[in-house]
């Protein structure tokens, strides 16, 4: 008999839990390919449309430090300059999840090699932003962690925290 699967690691609150594990960090890697440069940022077009149609509703249900977040993510996405080398990219032949990662790890590595706090924090929100639209490019859609899961990884991204049903 093999032995039970034990995970190290901070806790958020004392005790003792059972439940399915839900990876918080896997990795978004179903998107098929387009024919062409055009279908390629028309799919990454929807899907920047799609993560921002879902911060929107996220952030009418929010307040406070949630809506402040929501509202800085939308106002990302709807920045042309972040979404622009990426547009860029595709325009050089790389499909939509491969140039918005690019364009994306590239503005993040610039917040995280920031000298200001502030900055570096937000490095979060830009993950969570590049994540946003993988999971609306990709095939499997929106993974859902189960009811009574327990969540590992490291880190956990605003909107995951806020669409997450903590009861």
């Amino acid at each position: 008999m093999s032995e039970p699967l034990r995970l190290q690691g901070i806790s958020a609150s004392a005790g003792y839990a059972e439940g399915p594990l839900f990876d918080l960090d896997q990795t978004v890697v179903s998107y098929v390919g387009k024919q062409t440069a055009d279908d390629e940022k028309a799919a990454l077009e929807a899907a920047i449309a799609v993560a921002t149609s879902r911060l929107t509703a996220l952030s009418e249900m929010a307040e406070g430090d949630a809506a402040d977040i929501l509202e800085f993510q939308i106002a990302m996405l709807q920045d042309d300059a972040l979404s622009s080398p990426a547009f860029a990219a595709i325009r050089t032949g790389l499909p939509a999840d491969k140039a918005w990662r690019q364009a994306l790890d590239t503005e993040i590595a610039g917040y995280d090699a920031s000298d200001q706090d502030y900055f570096r924090a937000r490095a979060a929100d830009i993950r969570d932003i590049r994540d946003q639209v993988l999971r609306a490019l990709s095939e499997d859609g929106d993974v859902q962690a189960p009811t009574g899961a327990i969540l590992y990884g490291w880190d956990i991204a605003p909107t995951r925290f806020l669409e997450t049903d903590w009861s």
